[in-house]
């Protein structure tokens, strides 16, 4: 049974050991990226600056990520595929290294841009390699189990990693991060032999693809669901502390909670994509994401405390998580339509869009923490509501071009695209 169960979902024969070290990559770079908001009361705390201030964090990582990863994939367009990843995870476990040792703020965030620019590095290139490696008939299986890293770092490295710096220490949270990324470096070093680069699309094109009609607005939804999702998952555990005194291994468990059933509201995407048009699901997902929001404000109006406060919230976390990451999947799925050929470079826009939206969370998030947990949680779906503006937008201009077929650049456009983000 285990043996049929992981053939399913990794590609077979030699691709099958690089591919997987290749996920444990993504992994270490999602849960980098995503674990800092579980200790962060913790590193503001030790480091001497307000919540609010230490939000900032993500700001930096996600924006240094955005403006960096489509920059990096032209520079570094020509390097050896083995060369660049091992220079990009290297790059990243001496920024998680210095991050664990940061004596003060200034550091901690130059380890944070160091960190962004190595994920920024390493995703698209994970990508292109894990196709370039399985057999044509395997390589839905090589992407989507790269991808699954990132979505497991949700799922399970996010809450150990929080549950790490809860019961020692934050530092040690990012010390776990590094050994995940020397893991990899040393696994991937063996695996993989000289891999000469497929080619990357021109900051041109990119710019060119992201003019396309339908693709601005696409783009923009993206950003502002995320930043919603953002807004709110940066601060979490402040929020649970604020509205009904939950903490400690109860806001483990959410975390756990909201990671799994992201994980499920990903494979529901997939499934409903396929039976339904993606921008009914879209839709969904951001209209409710706007009215668990508002329930979330409630809840912290209403000042419920104890077991009853930390089912609750676990509840409305549950439905937050289950309906939130249905969007993503089909905004890529419509930026597939909207892009026709160059389909894949408006999938590399759209992890730039992603980042863009938490960069921008961060600071809306620390802005609204004055306010309290209510304000915060209403100033998400703020965003949820503006997102289902451009969705609005974005569905008209793809029912005027729809008959517009889009004529391809002379160039070839890359083999896979950076359609993820941590």
């Amino acid at each position: 049974m285990r043996a049929r169960s992981i053939a399913a979902v990794l590609p077979g024969g030699e691709a099958r050991h690089p591919v997987l070290l290749l996920s444990l990559g993504t992994f270490a770079l999602g849960t980098d990226a995503f674990v800092i908001s579980g200790v962060l009361n913790e590193v503001g705390r030790d480091l001497g600056v307000s919540l609010g201030v230490a939000g900032l964090l993500i700001t930096v990582f996600s924006g240094v990520y955005a403006v960096s990863a489509p920059i990096l994939a032209v520079v570094t367009g020509n390097m050896c595929r083995r060369q660049l990843l091992l220079l990009s995870l290297g790059v990243f476990i001496a920024a998680n290294v210095l991050a664990a040792a940061a004596p003060n703020f200034t550091v901690m965030v130059i380890a944070r841009v160091v960190a962004a620019i190595g994920g920024a590095m390493y995703t698209p290139v994970a990508v292109s390699v894990a196709a370039t490696l399985a057999a044509p008939s395997e390589r839905g299986r090589a992407l989507a189990a790269v991808a699954a890293g990132i979505t497991v770092a949700n799922a399970l490295g996010v809450p150990l990693g929080t549950l790490i710096g809860h019961a020692v220490q934050w530092r040690v949270t990012f010390v776990f991060v590094a050994i995940l990324g020397v893991v990899a470096f040393v696994g991937l070093s063996r695996a993989l032999g000289t891999m000469p680069s497929p080619g990357v699309a021109s900051l041109r094109q990119r710019i060119a693809v992201a003019t396309l009609p339908g693709v601005p607005t696409t783009l923009l939804g993206t950003s502002l669901a995320i930043c919603g999702i953002f807004t709110l998952y940066t601060y979490l555990t402040w929020f649970a502390d604020q509205s009904a005194g939950v903490g400690g291994g109860a806001i483990t468990a959410i975390y756990l909670v909201f990671g799994l059933l992201a994980v499920v509201s990903n494979l529901t995407a997939g499934v409903l994509i396929d039976r339904t048009s993606p921008t009914r699901v879209a839709l969904l997902s951001i209209v409710g994401l706007a009215i668990v929001y508002s329930g979330l404000s409630v809840f912290a109006g209403i000042g419920v405390s104890g077991t009853a406060a930390a089912v609750t919230l676990g509840g409305l976390v549950a439905v937050w998580s289950m309906i939130g990451w249905l969007f993503n999947p089909s905004q890529q799925q419509r930026l597939l339509t909207a892009a026709g050929p160059q389909g894949t470079i408006a999938l590399s826009l759209n992890a730039s869009a992603l980042s863009t939206g938490q960069a921008v969370a961060g600071v809306i998030g620390g802005l609204m923490l004055s306010r309290g947990p209510g304000q915060l949680a209403l100033a998400a779906a703020a965003c949820e509501v503006l997102a289902v503006l451009a969705l609005a937008a974005s569905a008209m201009a793809a029912r005027r071009t729809s008959a517009v077929p889009v004529r391809p650049f002379a160039t070839p456009v890359p083999s896979a695209a950076e359609s993820q983000t941590p």
